[in-house]
């Protein structure tokens, strides 16, 4: 189906060849604004809007040939509604291609496996053509591992499923403040190492586990990155 989802006939086949050519010149008169997505790959997804002509596409690949691929161009008035799919699974390696974990998680359980997140912008539109754009805004799955914090237990992000942009900002906020508690625990915990002077077996292990602690929290804010992205599409087509 690709990004889009639509009828296929081949009466409808005419018709979309039309509109593919009113389509091209669309292109040739967008004027980007600017372009939202992973800049880092070349093959990531890119939501390109053009402000003052109220338009958008979604597109795969670099943002300076967005015109060569004629991908559909949507006037913001044909946005009916906007809404963040989260997918969140886990998997007992951390392997690229690791098969999906099945079967319920114990609580004690939940730092020992591997955690994935692919964050899904669904627009849905009355053009005859993008009744449905799904935009998978992070290029790679996000993985990583909780940490080993006794005074928490907490079953991955828990951002599992369907969330309306009205409400991505209460779940900001609350992995901000989540991130937040993390760093607070891990500098208390290196702070009373210090004010100890104790020096545990494994040092150096130790340092080492520290830095995949730090690392978590920066998982946490690169999550929060797609969800302040998405939210910031929805205020853009829909406000």
């Amino acid at each position: 189906m690709g990004l889009f989802s639509r009828k296929k006939t081949e009466e409808v086949s005419n018709e979309e060849r039309i509109a593919r050519e009113e389509n091209r010149m669309k292109l040739e008169e967008f004027q980007m604004t600017k372009a939202l997505g992973v800049k880092k790959y070349e093959a990531a997804m890119q939501f390109i809007y053009d402000e003052e002509a109220r338009r958008f596409v979604v597109v795969e690949g670099p943002v300076e040939s967005f015109r060569e691929r004629n991908s559909w161009v949507i006037d913001y008035d044909q946005v009916e509604d906007v809404w963040l799919e989260v997918e969140e699974y886990w998997t007992e390696s951390g392997d690229a291609y690791a098969i999906r974990g099945f079967g319920k998680l114990l609580a004690e359980d939940y730092s020992k496996v591997y955690w994935r997140y692919n964050f899904f912008l669904n627009i849905q539109t009355t053009h005859p053509y993008a009744k449905t754009i799904r935009f998978q805004m992070n290029y790679k799955t996000n993985v990583f591992r909780l940490p080993s914090f006794n005074i928490f237990i907490h079953r991955g992000l828990e951002l599992n499923g369907r969330i309306k942009c009205e409400s991505i900002s209460k779940q900001i906020e609350r992995l901000e403040k989540f991130a937040v508690d993390c760093d607070k625990a891990i500098r208390s915990g290196r702070m009373l190492d210090t004010l100890r002077g104790t020096r545990p077996d494994g040092f150096f292990e130790k340092l080492l586990k520290d830095g995949k602690e730090d690392y978590y929290v920066g998982r946490i804010e690169n999550v929060c990155k797609h969800l302040k992205r998405a939210e910031k599409i929805h205020h853009i087509l829909l406000d």
